[in-house]
């Protein structure tokens, strides 16, 4: 009688505890996502049963008709954003009370965890404040021959398998192996050859990163449901054998620069440590001043009131941009290619634009005002994005009660937010026919016909927390080299 009278107390207790927690979205008359007990509404996505694009399109395909839905990760309750107005005070209106991603990182123990993507408040602000000028077209276009050189070794290792009658390959790993030889490159100035060896330890690096197992797989979770339990368990989240890796890969690279003057390149970590040891990146004679000082400020941001960087965020820096850049690039150009054998019309359409801007420039080589030409070369890249955007959802934090005073609702402080990119970028009633492959959509006009741009169209997010530097021009000369 007993144990049953405690399980009728504990079932009642349960009852209520559900419905205060599952009823905050209802109680502030805002659709919600039906919860499951303990799983809130994310059991499939916990169960690896949809991936998170997967997810939270279904959520957008299901609610699409209200502006904003909420969710519950367990008991904490969360906002997705349908409304493309309402995306726009988030992102841009009213960023300030928006500007973090609301995942933390205890910088203690994982000093490689300080960096652009992570970083929130203030101290992200002075971040992307001293690092916007390392972003800009000049020095991207400084870069450009690094670039080209690595292209040529792909093209070099192609044709000498075609020739040798291996003519099929893995391509997403041949790509990953490619791009992991740009950046690696550009970032930390190694010589790298990750085409012809696959046992190329920044490649070993690079698919370590990615490699999730039980124990990275819970600190994640903890890190997004309970932040503070997170930070006082002192969880890792970058394994050991990564952190000593390229901390002492930046620590070889800067110690060598520094000590001999002479030497120096156009790439990411020279300018990083321009900004160590001088506090601001020069401008190079031969860009145009005006242009670098508009980019630089085009966030918006104020001054910073970082004067150099530490060790430290020069290492979490180059960490990031590394990790960042050859997983987007190659995943990209993974599609597209696949995109361009399935529609061999529209190969020939690229191909065709090559010749002509090749042939009205007598270009005997690669150059960086050629990729500024090849526009439906550029529509077939962002067609590829917009149908396989590589960030599928945009993830934020509301910093302080918010009231959307134009849609009549409000949100409290700490809200985690989520923004169905890959939904809204395969919703029929915004793009016709979303799952077929037509670059032609954003040749209109330069910001593509209609609705195919602004905010509905965000592989790479919109505003001042949007990724810092896209990655058209490395897609681009990949696609140009394999023309010549």
């Amino acid at each position: 009688m007993g144990f049953w009278l405690l399980v009728m107390i504990f079932a009642v207790v349960l009852f209520f505890v559900n419905q205060h927690f599952f009823s905050y979205w209802s109680k502030r008359g805002i659709a919600q996502k039906d919860p499951i007990f303990l799983l809130g509404a994310a059991k499939d996505m916990f169960l690896l049963k949809k991936s998170l694009g997967e997810y939270f399109s279904d959520i957008y395909n299901e609610f699409k008709n209200h502006k904003v839905v909420g969710l519950y990760f367990s008991y904490r309750p969360g906002l997705v954003v349908n409304n493309p107005e309402v995306i726009n005070d988030i992102l841009i209106k009213d960023f300030n009370n928006f500007h973090d991603r609301g995942i933390v990182v205890d910088e203690e123990v994982d000093p490689l965890g300080a960096h652009l993507f992570l970083l929130s408040g203030q101290r992200w602000r002075d971040l992307r404040v001293k690092l916007s000028p390392v972003f800009t077209s000049g020095k991207l276009k400084g870069m450009f021959p690094t670039i080209r050189d690595c292209s040529k070794v792909l093209q070099v290792y192609v044709e000498n398998n075609v020739k040798n009658g291996n003519d099929t390959f893995d391509v997403r790993d041949l790509l990953a192996r490619f791009t992991t030889n740009i950046i690696s490159s550009v970032a930390f100035g190694i010589e790298n050859d990750c085409i012809n060896d696959r046992e190329n330890i920044f490649r070993k690096m690079g698919m370590r990163i990615f490699q999730v197992d039980f124990k990275k797989a819970v600190s994640q979770v903890v890190a997004f449901f309970v932040p503070k339990l997170f930070i006082s368990l002192k969880f890792k989240q970058i394994p050991k054998e990564i952190d000593d890796f390229f901390m002492t890969i930046v620590r070889q690279s800067v110690d060598y620069r520094e000590k001999n003057k002479d030497f120096e390149r156009k790439d990411i970590m020279q300018l990083l440590i321009q900004l160590k040891n001088e506090g601001y990146v020069s401008v190079d004679k031969d860009e145009d001043k005006e242009e670098e000082k508009k980019e630089e400020h085009q966030t918006d941001l104020g001054e910073s009131s970082i004067k150099k960087l530490t060790f430290d965020q020069v290492a979490a820096q180059a960490f990031v941009f590394f990790v960042a850049g050859f997983e987007t690039s190659s995943s990209t150009m993974t599609f597209c290619l696949y995109e361009l054998c399935k529609n061999p019309e529209t190969q020939a359409k690229v191909h065709a634009e090559l010749d002509r801007i090749c042939k009205s420039r007598d270009a005997n080589d690669l150059s960086y005002e050629i990729m500024g030409d090849l526009k439906y070369l550029e529509c077939c890249i962002d067609e590829a994005l917009r149908k396989y955007p590589i960030l599928p959802i945009l993830n934020r934090e509301c910093t302080r009660d918010h009231t959307f005073e134009n849609h009549k609702f409000s949100i409290e402080k700490g809200t985690p937010i989520f923004i169905p990119i890959m939904g809204i970028q395969r919703d029929p009633d915004i793009y016709e026919n979303p799952l077929e492959f037509r670059p032609e959509r954003f040749l209109d006009s330069t910001n593509g016909n209609g609705r195919s741009k602004g905010t509905f169209y965000s592989p790479f997010g919109t505003g001042n927390r949007n990724c810092i530097v896209s990655i058209d021009k490395i897609l681009k000369n990949f696609f140009l080299i394999f023309k010549y």
